[in-house]
């Protein structure tokens, strides 16, 4: 059982298609990315939690726009209860965990939109969320959102990540 599993727990799985925003074949162990937007090191972000990589290594990027692609092939693992965070393991055991901005499981799911449900099995750039980002960061939130592997440390070497202006499915970092 995997560190998702661990958190959500484990459902039934099935099939689902979602729009996609393109198609992309993917490479072992890579992590593309889920948005449109400005890639910034985890350890610019100002949660300490992500920063400090207590949840695992991976990036922050600052959306452009409210769609949540999948980053990966594989199946949806978890779908927290209020759409802002997704859990997906990949056929070679990677573990990504995608977080849609900071502290935002304080909005109840006000603002977010889950179009998959766990169990699922996406192919990467297939639309996962959409979120409002305007009404959040009136809420007074940030819409940084996370790209995570929890399962990092049995994966290899992290390769250094892409910073700076991303489209989805543009690579963002791989282990070896």
């Amino acid at each position: 059982m995997g560190f998702l599993d661990n958190i959500f727990g484990n459902k039934e799985k099935k099939e689902l298609e979602t729009p996609a925003v393109k198609s992309i074949t993917c490479e072992p162990k890579t992590i593309y990315s889920p948005l449109k937007g400005t890639v910034v090191p985890l350890s610019k972000v100002s949660d300490p939690v992500f920063a400090e990589e207590v949840m695992g290594p991976g990036v922050g990027i600052n959306p452009e726009e409210g769609k949540l692609y999948a980053p990966v092939d594989g199946e949806i693992a978890s779908v927290f209860p209020t759409g802002h965070a997704i859990g997906m393991t990949t056929g070679d055991g990677m573990e990504v965990l995608l977080h849609i901005g900071i502290d935002t499981v304080q909005l109840e799911g006000d603002g977010f939109h889950a179009l998959v449900k766990q169990g699922d099995h996406v192919k990467a750039g297939e639309l996962l969320v959409e979120f409002d980002c305007v009404k959040i960061k009136e809420k007074g939130y940030q819409t940084t959102t996370m790209v995570l592997v929890p399962n990092a440390a049995i994966l290899g070497t992290m390769s250094q990540p892409h910073t700076g202006p991303v489209e989805p499915l543009d690579r963002l970092f791989d282990f070896q």
